[in-house]
């Protein structure tokens, strides 16, 4: 739920309260230490260690959560009486304006129903305020933009299809709708008390590439008040006077301005030009945006970034990179862009003679709810066709040789590329995917069941996956893991490997001794990317 904090004090500072959380039902994974090195752990120079924590894996009991208060004065410590249905989640508590009133988010465990409760951190007793139903699931970017002020507080909904910013007061009412239309909040700044406005970015549906930084005034009128077309973020001032805006596009580094809530430059405060000289002199090649139609109708967006000695009249291999996860965005102009940012790594392989490809499929943000929300029950059915539909396109173009196209992705991003090169139709010479998920039943419980409910309720949903279609895997594949990946499990690509073996599939595998999700330390992000790079040279050079 995007938070590490459970805890808030009240506007007086005389009561604290927490979620409980009770883990004793919850079951334990373990996974193992050995020495290594950078850091090398001693402690297991003469036998391997072993770490185990709480980990409750799809469909398995959940923590039993409550929230309980502290009076600092009476040091009292009470239990609220929140109507909370078994299994249900607690994603945020926030004390308002009201030292008296505790506001407790919760969800229920589909993550279809969002409910307020308002609770007297004294009398314990709790009053529900809202009612929020929305179809599929409730986004996590819901509590990231939750936000209080003096008797009200905001949040945002996708209740109409698109992720859009409510004005309600510390009773459940609705006092407005600050945004409508296909515009997708993406980042609600603040909330000015004094007129009524509201600051936040969004991009239009139809242009999910594009982001902007918003004011929506007393009246309900929408303003643009970043001038660039590209990437904007913005920081304000707690008065809402001033703003540093971040600008960047796929070919420009961030640029950091000081603003008035006017949209109005009064400084630059970092130009970054000291990069933009030093990646002059690069040799970079182009980069670019393109759409194309799928075989089914859907038009989807894409960035190729092409070698800078690229001749039209050669035929080059390429190698394709996403993510595909629910909500996510690749395909961006903005400066962040690609699998290391600035498109650099794509940048050295296109030095290595590629052309790099990055396609947005179905699943992914920025176009609202029904194209996002598509792939509900069903993860990678839909993320995996378009994929090979990106393939099948790029190979009608007259500069792509369509006999060598590889696809690398790191988490949901290796897990689609597996996905994709099992779809059944054989368009991938090679893949790498790295610490991929390959079966949702070894995933957590809030992430994966918020896309897929639960294994006993969607049985077909969970069947299909890359350890079910590792007979069908066509290309050559390189796997890279971290031992001691405490999100996605080692135990993941173990077990497809197996599946491999047995579907008499040949494979390459990379593990990561101590590394967890992310693969780093000393030289070992190097080691992993040179590793990968060589792959789709071998393979496809």
């Amino acid at each position: 739920f995007s938070t590490s904090c459970s805890f808030d004090f009240n506007a007086d500072n005389t009561m604290m309260a927490w979620i409980r959380y009770d883990e004793s039902k919850v079951s334990t994974f373990s996974f193992p230490w050995y020495k290594g090195s950078h850091p090398s752990k001693e402690q297991y120079a003469e036998y391997p260690g072993r770490y185990e924590y709480k980990y409750p894996m799809a469909g398995t009991t959940n923590s039993t959560v409550s929230v309980q208060t502290f009076d600092i004065k009476a040091r009292v410590i009470r239990t609220m009486k929140l109507p909370l249905e078994a299994d249900s989640y607690i994603p945020r508590i926030r004390f308002t304006s009201d030292p008296a009133k505790l506001a407790v988010f919760t969800l229920n465990r589909h993550q279809d129903c969002l409910e307020v409760y308002m609770a007297n951190p004294r009398s314990t007793e709790c009053k529900k305020i809202l009612r929020d139903n929305v179809d599929k699931y409730v986004s996590e970017n819901v509590f990231k933009n939750l936000a209080f002020y003096p008797n009200r507080f905001v949040l945002t909904s996708e209740r109409d299809g698109y992720n859009h910013l409510y004005l309600y007061d510390l009773n459940g009412s609705l006092i407005k709708k600050a945004v409508d239309g296909q515009l997708i909040v993406k980042s609600f700044y603040g909330y000015d008390t004094a007129d009524g406005s509201f600051y936040f970015s969004a991009n239009p549906a139809d242009d999910p590439m594009h982001t902007a930084v918003y004011r929506s005034d007393s009246k309900g009128k929408i303003e643009k008040l970043s001038a660039e077309e590209g990437d904007n973020s913005a920081i304000f001032s707690k008065n809402m006077k001033y703003y540093m805006n971040v600008y960047s596009n796929i070919r420009t580094p961030y640029v950091t301005t000081l603003c008035n809530r006017n949209g109005k430059t009064l400084k630059v405060l970092e130009d970054n030009q000291a990069l933009v000289a030093k990646l002059d002199g690069q040799h970079l090649g182009t980069r670019e945006f393109f759409q194309f139609t799928t075989g089914e109708g859907i038009q989807l967006n894409g960035y190729m970034v092409k070698p800078a000695d690229f001749n039209p009249g050669k035929k080059y291999p390429v190698v394709m990179f996403q993510y595909s996860g629910p909500g996510s965005q690749q395909v961006l102009d903005s400066w962040g862009t690609g699998s290391m940012g600035g498109t650099l790594y794509e940048q050295y392989l296109a030095q290595q003679g590629f052309i790099c490809v990055c396609v947005d499929g179905r699943g992914t943000g920025g176009r609202g709810t029904e194209f996002e929300k598509c792939t509900y029950l069903n993860l990678g059915y839909l993320e995996a066709k378009d994929q090979v539909e990106t393939a099948l396109y790029l190979g009608t173009l007259p500069y792509v040789d369509a006999s060598r196209i590889g696809i690398w992705g790191w988490s949901y991003g290796g897990f689609n590329t597996l996905m994709s090169m099992s779809e059944g139709r054989p368009v991938f010479a090679a893949g790498v995917a790295v610490a991929p998920p390959t079966c949702w039943r070894y995933y957590d419980t809030v992430y994966t069941e918020r896309f897929m409910r639960t294994p006993k309720e969607n049985a077909a949903g969970y069947a299909r996956g890359p350890i079910s279609q590792a007979d069908k895997l066509h290309g050559k594949l390189l796997i890279c893991h971290g031992t001691a990946d405490d999100n996605v499990h080692f135990r993941n690509s173990m077990e497809y490997a197996e599946a491999l073996v047995q579907a008499g599939k040949p494979f390459m595998m990379l593990p990561y001794n101590n590394r967890n999700h992310n693969i780093t330390g000393g030289n070992t992000r190097n080691h992993l990317y040179t590793s990968i790079t060589n792959f789709f040279i071998e393979n496809m050079k």
